[in-house]
């Protein structure tokens, strides 16, 4: 999988409270517009691939694994969440996978993953997100 980059944004919400990421809902969502992380705040500043075709709007839930430090470490590992799999004309493109924060009262952007090129999902076939079980999806030194 790319490598995670986060929304700038996201350091300032996580500093005034507005994520508790051991018990917030993060959900994921795929975009084909390239992320501004310095002006992207909320998930409205997305524009998700549209509804239908297999696709959902908001996203799928990709649920805490876990959530604690080690030694002034803190990691977020996250399960991958359910793919995605197409029907009638599928759906797409999309290039982008961002994450979200589904419990903050304004969907507050964490972070997204680049995959370098448009990806189409046509009908029965399936895009599967895996995030690192070892490492987490983000680490906070």
């Amino acid at each position: 999988m790319a490598s995670f980059n986060k929304y700038q944004s996201f350091v300032e919400a996580l500093a005034e409270k507005v994520h508790n990421l051991g018990s917030d809902t993060v959900k994921i969502v795929l975009t084909n517009s390239a992320p501004n992380a310095a002006t992207h705040t909320v998930l409205a500043d997305v524009t998700q691939v549209a509804n239908g075709g297999g696709y959902t709007t908001g996203g799928n839930t990709a649920a805490v694994s876990t959530s604690a430090q080690s030694s002034g470490t803190y990691k977020l590992v996250l399960t991958s969440p359910t793919a995605w799999t197409g029907s009638g004309g599928g759906f797409g493109p999309f290039r982008y996978v961002v994450a979200y924060n589904d419990t903050a009262a304004s969907d507050q952007l964490i972070g997204y993953w680049d995959y370098g090129s448009s990806i189409s999902v046509a009908a029965a076939e399936t895009f599967t997100v895996t995030f690192d079980g070892t490492n987490g999806v983000l680490q906070i030194v």
